[in-house]
């Protein structure tokens, strides 16, 4: 009977878990801890917390969508073009960071950019490129409407 000299040590657990499970288990719970500063509209430590969890992954699609609506609720408007285009560049396909993107265009009156992400959105899905439409109509209307009633003398 042959014995091998050689023994088998089972690998702990930390062996057998991914490299990265301790920076995405990081990342996740900053991601969570900007979740619920969102919900209580405490929007500083939310965008501290979603840019810690964009930190630890940055193809974290989730902190970038998020990061975008923290800005776009606090009227950052500016501050909501890059995390909205990162969403994008990470799903491309997925309409509502293009919905979301052609709002703070709308906001920033940049009308070449809503049209590009209408057109996008028409390729993507027509029911939310009708949407992002309605909203460019609705802003059309308003500024008309706001510049016949409150003239500037």
């Amino acid at each position: 009977m042959r014995t091998s000299s050689t023994s088998v040590t089972r690998p702990t657990q930390e062996e057998t878990l991914p490299q990265d499970s301790i920076e995405r288990q990081a990342a996740l719970h900053a991601l969570l801890m900007g979740s619920r500063f969102m919900k209580a509209r405490t929007w500083t430590t939310a965008v501290i917390w979603l840019q810690q969890a964009i930190q630890i992954q940055p193809d974290c699609f989730e902190a970038y969508f998020l990061l975008g609506e923290v800005y776009l609720e606090m009227g950052e408007f500016r501050d909501a073009v890059e995390p909205y285009e990162k969403a994008i560049q990470l799903r491309p396909d997925d309409t509502t960071p293009h919905l979301k993107l052609g709002m703070v265009f709308i906001a920033l009156k940049d009308w070449n950019a809503v049209l590009e992400q209408y057109q996008i959105l028409r390729s993507l899905n027509e029911v939310i490129a009708k949407e992002l439409f309605d909203k460019i109509i609705y802003s059309f209307n308003y500024e008309m409407f706001n510049s016949l009633f409150n003239p500037v003398y």
